[in-house]
């Protein structure tokens, strides 16, 4: 009979700690999870990765445009361009997912449909643009963090996108001159640099990958 009041209040005891449990498990501030020390690089990453997407199927577009109009030597430059910006894309969402992002490619883009020497001028004015854009501010931003590996894919795709405003320009000349054209296209399947084929490193001076590895883009 002694050991009801002792179990009545072991009881009692109890009831209250479960309560007192209760109430700060329902009043306490929710946890937060850490923000990624890597969200601004991240999302210079998409921006790049979109936008290398983008280029490359414009560039495939107007390939085909080129193909259409027998322009051979115009349909091996965008076809070469395309393939280089998708490999920059690849190395952008590659970095995305290594710093713990997804990437999603765009589901909807506009071509533009034209003749293959308002397409070349189209592209130069482009590339012109969002060379004065510049990636400097990505590249900084990624250093800043720490995070060389990101930064040197941010390099790699900016140092592709003045390759081909220069390889545009040389090409929009030659046309103009009513010369024949490069032969063709020799790309870095590492960092997607772009040569002609009578102009090239033996190693890409951009990632050092043996030129006996680049990828020629011949005429269809």
């Amino acid at each position: 009979m002694k050991l009801r009041p002792l179990f009545t209040l072991l009881l009692f005891v109890v009831s209250i700690g479960i309560l007192v449990w209760i109430y700060y498990a329902a009043t306490r501030a929710p946890k937060t999870s850490p923000p990624n020390m890597w969200q601004e690089v991240v999302a210079d990453l998409e921006v790049c990765s979109r936008y290398k997407f983008i280029k490359a199927n414009q560039y495939d577009h107007f390939a085909l445009v080129a193909d259409e109009e027998m322009a051979v030597a115009s349909a091996q430059l965008f076809r070469a361009m395309a393939y280089a910006a998708r490999i920059q894309e690849k190395n952008c969402a590659d970095a995305i997912v290594r710093l713990g992002g997804r990437y999603a490619p765009p589901s909807k883009i506009v071509v533009f449909h034209s003749t293959t020497a308002d397409n070349i001028d189209r592209s130069v004015a482009y590339e012109q643009y969002n060379r004065q854009l510049g990636g400097d501010k990505a590249v900084r931003r990624a250093l800043k963090h720490g995070n060389r590996y990101a930064a040197r894919t941010l390099v790699w795709a900016a140092a592709g996108d003045r390759v081909h405003l220069q390889l545009l320009e040389r090409h929009r000349q030659t046309i103009d001159s009513g010369a024949e054209g490069s032969g063709g296209y020799l790309i870095c399947p590492t960092c997607g640099n772009i040569y002609t084929t009578v102009d090239y490193d033996t190693f890409c001076p951009f990632c050092l990958t043996d030129g006996k590895q680049f990828i020629r883009i011949e005429t269809r």
